[in-house]
C-alpha cells in the first residue's frame, strides 16, 4: 500500500514539476554523451494508451480509458490482496502496476490525457516519451514475471 501510494505521488509530482517547468515540444536536453543514448524532457500529452494507440481527435476514448484503469487497478488490488506473504516480488510487481496505471489515470481523468516527458532517443532513433507511472508499470510487470519463476505459492 504504502509504495503504491509513494509511487502515485511521486509519478504526479513529477508531472506537475514538468508542466510548470516545459513547453510542450521543446525539448530540454538532460544528458547527451554522443555515444550513448541521450536523455531529454520533452512535455506531451498522450490521449491514447501506450505508444499513443487509440489517439483520436476528439475525446471519445478518455472516460472508457478511465473506467478500464480503474477496472484493471480493482482487479489487480484483489489480486495482490490474495498474494501469499512468502511473494514479495509479486506483491512489489503488483503495487508498481497498480500505482504506474492509477497515477495515469489520474491525469485522464483530470485533463483528458497522460502528461509524458521522458524521451529517451539515439542519434535518428527515437524512443517512446514515457513517465514515472510508465516507468512503475514496466518495472511492476517485470517483477510479476520474475516472480513466476523465483517464487512459490
Amino acid at each position: 500500500m504504502w509504495l503504491t501510494i509513494a509511487v502515485v505521488l511521486l509519478d504526479q509530482g513529477t508531472k506537475q514539476l514538468v508542466v510548470g517547468w516545459l513547453e510542450p515540444d521543446r525539448p530540454r536536453i538532460i544528458f547527451a554523451p554522443g555515444a550513448l543514448p541521450s536523455i531529454d524532457f520533452l512535455l506531451s500529452y498522450n490521449k491514447g494508451i501506450s505508444f499513443s494507440i487509440l489517439r483520436f481527435a476528439d475525446d471519445v476514448q478518455r472516460w472508457p480509458l478511465v473506467g478500464l484503469s480503474l477496472f484493471a487497478c480493482g482487479l489487480l488490488a484483489l489480486w495482490l490482496h490474495r498474494v501469499p506473504p512468502n511473494q514479495p516480488i509479486l506483491t512489489t510487481g503488483l503495487a508498481l502496476i497498480i500505482a504506474g496505471a492509477f497515477g495515469n489515470m489520474l491525469d485522464r481523468a483530470r485533463i483528458g490525457a497522460v502528461i509524458d516527458f521522458v524521451h529517451l532517443s539515439y542519434k535518428s532513433w527515437s524512443f517512446a516519451i514515457f513517465n514515472v507511472a510508465d516507468t512503475a508499470i514496466t518495472l511492476g510487470a517485470s517483477a510479476t514475471m520474475l516472480s513466476l519463476f523465483l517464487e512459490t505459492a
